[in-house]
Formats: structure tokens, C-alpha cells, sequence
């Protein structure tokens, strides 16, 4: 077994009834039956958060994996969405996918900063030596239309294929209320465009890279494939749009305020959600215990 400690974001996954009538297992009857997990690896040995246990086997292959192929591979700074099941007073992965925001060639912006697909990034104190051209996977939290890295790899000349982006999307210029192109950060992404996108969505894409535009040749939507009724989010909130709306960025969930001043963008929060809307917010440096208050109070009884 590895041990991997991430910063958390949790997301309780309730089956669809379709599902739950295929078997026998009573927990399935309309109970919870496994938690995902989104966060970032800070240490290696089991998963540990908000107290919480989780164990996998090394041998377990990684889902969309960009420089990871089996959950052995897996280092600080990675970021990975996990599906888990209890153990005893533990838990289990089943599922373990790679999380990658930014994959691309780097460029050097007017203003000096470095950006992938015209998306600015920040370079964690372990970042190798990067240059303008080179080819990376930049792990990370979006923050506005940045993304905060965490681990940044170099991409193998022969393992070069194809750009990649993950995040929330807005649908509208958050000035005027206009339909706006589709833009995951500070890419625009062209191509496949997905029906029924709501504010906040998360988007999945893959393609060419031309310049900071995404020309996409595969696309899809969410942070997992199955949908989630019950989340517990760490991460930073959007600025809220002219309706109001906001997000935990690269959650899936969302919430309305009428009071725009009171969201700040710049401070990580941890928030409850429930069939997509957030219920309740608390800042993400709490204490452990005020942590493990909120996800019982997420949980359904």
C-alpha cells in the first residue's frame, strides 16, 4: 500500500436507482455507497482525510492518466479524483483518476508570466527548469483564471499527443450578461461544444493546442462520470457572476449570493453542497475536528 495525504475535497456519490436495483447489497437500497475524493497528494502511505482512512493497492491502474499509470506512480503534488467504499473503519479505492488542469506547450505572456494555452500558472518551489516550448503537465487549484501548480512534469518528446484542460466554465461575460465563447481560465476552448452547459460546469478537454485556443477532439463534462448528490469541497471560490451565481472551481457545485463583497477569491474555503448548491462554507485552515463537523453534517443521516 501507498500512503497518500491529500488536501480535501470530498464528494459523497449516491447511486442512481437504475443502478441500485441491479443488486442485492441493502447499502445500495438508497444509501450511500462511496465517497470520491478530489485533492492534492501531499504525502505518500494511505489516504488520509478529515481522519478518514483510505487504502488501494499500488498495482491499481489509474483512470485518464497523463504521467501516472498505476496509483504506485502517484507523488506530491499530483492531483486525483478518487472513488472509495468503506472498509471497516476505513476506506477503500475503487477508482483513482488523474486530475491535470493544464497540459500543453508553455509560452511566455506580454508580461513575463508563463502560460499554457494562453492560461497563466504559478510554479511550485519543486518546479525542473522551464523554457518557453516545452511541453508539461501542470497539477494544481484554479484561482480565478489561474491555476495554483503543484507539481509540474515534463512531457517525453514521443509522449507529446495532445493538449489537455479541466475546470469550471462560465457561459457569459461577467461584465455585460453576453453569451460568451466557451473558455475554461484564460483558454478558449473551440470545436466540440457540449448541450446543456450550466454555469459552473466542469469541462473536461482534449486537442490541439493553437495558441490560447483549445481546438477540442474530445470533450466531456463533470468530475466524475456518475453523478454526485452530497459534496464537501476545499478549494476557492469564482468571483460571482452578474446573477449572483459562484463556485468552488472544479467542483460542480454552486451557489447565489446578493452580496458579491462577501466572496473572496483569493481565500481557499471548504464548502458543504447538495445536489449541486452549496449549503455552507468555513475557510479551508480550520481546525480538523471543525472539519470532520462539517462532512458529518453533509452526510445524510
Amino acid at each position: 500500500m501507498m500512503i497518500v495525504r491529500l488536501w480535501l475535497i470530498l464528494i459523497l456519490a449516491v447511486m442512481p436507482v437504475g443502478i441500485a436495483a441491479q443488486t442485492d447489497d441493502p447499502e445500495r437500497e438508497g444509501g450511500i455507497i462511496g465517497t470520491g475524493i478530489v485533492g492534492t497528494v501531499t504525502a505518500l502511505g494511505s489516504i488520509i482525510v478529515n481522519g478518514q482512512r483510505i487504502t488501494f493497492d499500488d498495482s491499481l491502474e489509474i483512470a485518464a492518466g497523463v504521467t501516472l499509470a498505476h496509483a504506485a506512480d502517484l507523488r506530491p503534488g499530483h492531483r486525483v479524483a478518487v472513488i472509495a467504499r468503506r472498509d471497516g473503519p476505513d476506506w477503500r479505492a475503487q477508482v483513482i483518476r488523474q486530475i491535470v488542469p493544464l497540459v500543453g506547450p508553455i509560452s511566455r505572456g506580454a508580461d513575463g508570466t508563463l502560460r499554457i494555452l494562453g492560461t497563466v500558472f504559478t510554479i511550485p518551489p519543486d518546479a525542473p527548469d522551464l523554457r518557453p516550448g516545452d511541453w508539461v503537465a501542470v497539477s494544481g487549484l484554479w484561482q480565478s483564471d489561474r491555476v495554483i501548480g503543484t507539481r509540474i512534469e515534463y512531457l517525453h518528446p514521443e509522449a507529446i499527443g495532445q493538449a489537455r484542460i479541466e475546470g469550471s466554465v462560465f457561459l457569459a461575460d461577467p461584465v455585460s450578461g453576453t453569451p460568451a465563447s466557451l473558455r475554461v481560465g484564460q483558454t478558449r476552448i473551440s470545436g466540440l461544444i457540449p448541450r446543456h452547459l450550466s454555469d459552473g460546469d466542469v469541462v473536461r478537454a482534449t486537442g490541439s493546442a493553437r495558441g490560447d485556443v483549445l481546438a477540442a477532439a474530445t470533450l466531456a463534462t463533470g468530475v466524475f462520470e456518475t453523478r454526485l448528490d452530497t459534496v464537501l469541497a476545499e478549494g476557492y471560490l469564482s468571483p460571482p457572476r452578474p446573477s449572483g451565481l459562484y463556485t468552488v472551481l472544479g467542483a460542480d457545485i454552486v451557489s447565489f449570493t446578493d452580496n458579491p463583497g462577501m466572496i473572496d477569491p483569493e481565500a481557499r474555503q471548504i464548502a458543504c453542497g447538495l445536489a449541486g448548491r452549496i449549503t455552507q462554507m468555513m475557510p479551508a485552515d480550520g481546525a480538523a475536528a471543525e472539519i470532520a463537523g462539517a462532512l458529518a453534517a453533509c452526510l445524510p443521516d
